[in-house]
């Protein structure tokens, strides 16, 4: 079992879930890496359009984008394979209804 992490969606500075002194740079390196991949649409990867979180999912109600948020993000996740999406739940900022995903992932002890 690797170390758990939580991620968001949220327009943050990418590696502030990581508390450095306890990860191992290829630890660090996933990560990040998969923070980028929910932050990146669908379609915006020149010649990978498939890459990227699918992002006409903000048009469905909460309760059925709940349904198919975890098959998502484990989708988006095919190309960090040290990472693995344990759960996920949306939060909804007060301030101006932005949708966020709060996820957790375990990275693999094996990481190179």
């Amino acid at each position: 079992m690797g170390a758990r992490y939580i991620i968001t969606n949220a327009p943050e500075e990418i590696g502030f879930e990581i508390d450095r002194e306890e990860a191992n740079s290829a630890e660090i390196r996933a990560v990040q890496n998969a923070k980028n991949l929910i932050m990146t649409r669908m379609g915006e990867i020149p010649y990978d359009r498939q890459r990227g979180f699918d992002t006409s999912l903000y048009d469905l109600p909460m309760g059925e984008m709940q349904g198919i948020l975890m098959e998502e993000l484990d989708r988006v996740m095919l190309w960090e394979p040290y990472v693995e999406v344990v759960e996920a739940e949306i939060l909804r900022t007060e301030e101006d209804g932005m949708v966020i995903f709060q996820v957790t992932i375990e990275v693999a002890d094996n990481v190179e």
